[in-house]
């Protein structure tokens, strides 16, 4: 097969092949991935040129001229903020402490916490599983009382 360059392909790309030659060269594409993959980037390129190319110098510097630096908060007041911030927090959560346990809201959790746990033993399955045992126990009474009559 006869390949072209990728400076070909970036020449068909651009539009720059006369039309017989551009003929053969998208016949010459349906056949071979090779020349496809050198196609797709000469396109890339023709389309999206090189940002460096096109931009100057220059148009960085005026962009880092127009940023604005941020001020800068002086670490006094922020450190006694957060200070103040701390305690206010502290004092909160002392005082809702002192509220619940004032009101016994704790002793009341624990009273259901407790409740809870002994209730735990009688659940449904412990209650099927018991009656199962007991309708068992009654048909093999049942069973026995029979055969002991005959």
């Amino acid at each position: 097969m006869n390949h072209q360059t990728y400076g070909q392909w970036l020449q068909y790309a651009k539009d720059e092949l006369d039309e017989e030659l551009r003929v053969q060269y998208e016949n010459h594409l349906y056949s071979c991935n090779h020349c496809l993959e050198l196609y797709v980037k000469a396109v890339e390129e023709a389309d999206y040129p090189s940002l460096a190319d096109s931009v100057g110098a220059s148009f960085s510097d005026s962009v880092m001229k127009r940023i604005e630096k941020p001020k800068e908060v002086p670490r006094e007041k922020a450190g006694g903020n957060i200070k103040k911030q701390t305690l206010m927090h502290y004092g909160v959560a002392a005082a809702m402490t002192f509220l619940l346990m004032s009101t016994g809201a704790f002793s009341q959790l624990v009273n259901i916490a407790s409740t809870f746990a002994a209730n735990e033993d009688r659940s449904i399955v412990n209650g099927f599983l018991q009656n199962t045992d007991s309708i068992t126990e009654k048909i093999e009474t049942t069973l026995e009382e029979e055969n002991k009559d005959e």
